[in-house]
């Protein structure tokens, strides 16, 4: 490898041990992948269900493409606002490699913002020309905002493994679309797509059966949810069969690194094949969610644990992808722990704010053309 294609580490010292920024990047990736499993998934889910029911009015697939759109005012700024500090938090640890491999694909991350934009342009529109506002339609709106945030994750996947993968910089300076024949470019992006759209699946179900338990338009939310438990189970049975094929086709150095990194890497990754497969057993025992209450929130919860535990394993695996650039190298450090307890307080207060308004919206939803 050409080691001048790397850039220097940057001589100004982190204000905190690695080890902190470590931490911070995996706990707020978490709170972002909530968020964005949401407005990818729910988009995409929208989408297909609006398709199977012509976007007709009455009809409960168009009625749960309502409710997810409804849903994503919220979670695609969410989703937004808290992948800004991810993405810093690689840039403190990871720069050279980042700054690098955002350049080497440089037109598609530019365009990233450009479709980010219309995607929550389409979005809004079918929300306000489309079925929540005039009843029925708008299943286009829902195809351009579906294209768009699908386009986003490819490009977030590319840079993911540009930036990992330096002795292979040559060749996507030369050709930036050699990422896509990456054996585990379209593994990794169909493991988080089939992700996205199970958690949205789940929160859809989850919705449903809160609304029958209230005696609210049992049949329809009966069928909204029995509907969307199939895509929850589908999804993450094929996410399951993707997870191991990701496994294999990793680099053997990466791949021998999680199986002999110790309780480190194998407790994580251990835990996140079996709660797949818990998740499995659970989804398959259950035909009528709305019969099924607890089946559904342990389901939720677990999902959620699934997320957070495989958010660690995918950081161990950038790792260990860079390991033999980042071996013997030690970031300067100039901690400023006034800075970071200051950083930790508006965290909480503003997680606190954000699960205000979750909780606010699902106890008082808006109806008619204010949900609009």
């Amino acid at each position: 490898m050409n080691t001048n294609l790397v850039p220097q580490v940057d001589p100004t010292p982190i204000p905190g041990p690695p080890w902190l920024f470590h931490g911070l990047l995996v706990f707020t990736f978490i709170l972002h992948a909530l968020f964005m499993n949401v407005a990818l998934g729910g988009t995409m889910l929208a989408w297909f269900a609006q398709l199977g029911s012509g976007g007709r009015a009455g009809d409960p697939r168009t009625t749960l493409a309502q409710r997810m759109m409804g849903i994503n005012a919220y979670a695609i700024s969410l989703a937004i606002t808290t992948g800004v500090a991810p993405l810093l938090f690689v840039q403190v640890l990871y720069q050279q490699y980042f700054y690098s491999g955002t350049i080497l694909v440089g037109w598609a991350w530019l365009l990233f913002l450009v479709m980010l934009t219309l995607g929550y342009y389409a979005a809004y529109a079918y929300k306000f020309r489309g079925a929540p506002a005039r009843g029925a339609g708008g299943t286009g709106w829902l195809a351009v905002a579906s294209v768009m945030f699908f386009l986003i994750a490819m490009v977030h996947v590319a840079v993911n493994l540009v930036h990992s993968q330096p002795d292979r910089w040559a060749v996507f300076a030369d050709n930036p679309w050699a990422v896509l024949a990456d054996p585990a470019y379209f593994p990794r992006l169909f493991h988080f797509v089939l992700a996205a759209l199970g958690v949205s699946g789940l929160v859809a179900v989850w919705w449903a059966v809160r609304q029958a338990a209230r005696g609210i338009d049992l049949a329809q939310n009966t069928a909204i949810a029995r509907y969307a438990w199939t895509w929850v189970l589908g999804t993450t049975l094929l996410q399951v069969a993707d997870g191991f094929l990701l496994l294999l086709v990793l680099p053997r150095p990466v791949l021998l690194g999680l199986m002999r990194g110790g309780v480190a890497t194998i407790v994580p990754l251990t835990l996140a094949i079996l709660l797949g497969i818990g998740l499995l057993m659970m989804l398959a025992r259950v035909s009528n969610p709305v019969e099924h209450r607890g089946t559904v929130n342990g389901t939720v919860g677990a999902m959620a644990l699934t997320i957070a535990i495989m958010s660690i394993t995918r950081h161990q695996v950038r790792a260990l992808y860079l390991e033999p650039h980042t071996s013997g190298q030690a970031l300067a450090t100039a901690s400023q722990w006034g800075n970071f307890a200051l950083f930790a307080l508006l965290l909480v207060v503003a997680l606190a704010t954000v699960a205000f308004m979750v909780r606010h919206v699902f106890r008082n939803p808006a109806t008619g053309e204010d949900a609009a």
